[in-house]
């Protein structure tokens, strides 16, 4: 198995390198470490170019990749040392680019990527999703686990299942990770008529069952987001199929992923 972690070393993105990390040493993993030097911040010279009018910058362009390189460098060593310490494969990748086309290009040889709810660029005070984190779930053609700010260590899983294929998927991914995690799982199925959702959820129980991981099956009628939420603690993983049309993440997905208290996993 394959984990990428994508970071821009920020206290925002800790949480996701040390569950990455995490996962690597339960699953027996290699982890791929990847940091993306920006482009854009690059181009600040090219940008501020206002023609015959010079602006004195204090760091040039060459002098910023510099800069962007010795971080990098000092954030994948520290990633590095701390996997190797803790007996884990890992590779160590530094690319420049638009963040989120080299972290979905990476995701493609992944088999799960692993990323913060958003980096340096929004602060620490920032709640909801970054840019690219945004732009990543909407496309990523490997499910994407998006971590909270503090570490957690997984005591269970929560799968929001409506047999839509996305759901399937999730369903099988949440499988890979259930068993090997030793995580129980609760199934939850949300339709407005309850024999729909009791059927939905039963037909998620016996498949994880078949794979011998502990599940309970619930059903309920009323809004899926609110019952997701309301279930999940900050060490359960909430497990989401991630159904995108036109490039938009279905509204409970996209509203599960900005307000959920501990990390989940969306599959598209």
């Amino acid at each position: 198995m394959r984990i990428l972690l994508a970071t821009d070393g920020s206290p925002q993105a800790r949480g996701a390198e040390v569950l990455a990390e995490w996962l690597a040493y339960k699953l027996s993993a290699k982890l791929l470490a990847l940091y993306v030097r920006d482009a854009r911040l690059m181009r600040v010279p090219e940008l501020l170019d206002l023609g015959a009018l010079t602006i004195p910058l204090p760091v040039y362009r060459e002098e910023l990749e510099k800069a962007l390189t010795a971080k990098g460098e000092a954030i994948l060593e520290r990633i590095g040392k701390s996997a190797e310490e803790a007996g884990i494969a890992v590779e160590l990748h530094m690319e420049t680019g638009l963040p989120h086309e080299v972290i979905l290009r990476h995701a493609r040889s992944a088999d799960l990527l692993v990323m913060g709810r958003s980096g340096e660029a929004h602060g620490g005070s920032f709640a909801g999703l970054g840019s690219t984190v945004d732009r990543v779930l909407r496309a990523s053609p490997t499910p994407v686990l998006v971590a909270p700010t503090d570490y957690v260590e997984l005591e269970g899983a929560i799968l929001g299942y409506n047999a839509s294929e996305s759901a399937v998927r999730a369903l099988h991914a949440l499988a890979s990770l259930a068993g090997p995690l030793s995580l129980p799982v609760r199934v939850v199925s949300v339709h407005e008529d309850p024999v729909q959702a009791g059927a939905w959820a039963l037909e998620a129980e016996t498949y994880l069952q078949d794979q011998g991981i502990r599940v309970e099956a619930l059903a309920f009628t009323g809004d899926a987001a609110e019952h997701l939420l309301a279930l999940q603690s900050p060490s359960d993983l909430l497990v989401l199929g991630a159904p995108v049309r036109r490039l938009v993440l279905g509204s409970t997905t996209e509203y599960v992923v900005r307000h959920a208290v501990g990390p989940v996993l969306t599959v598209r």
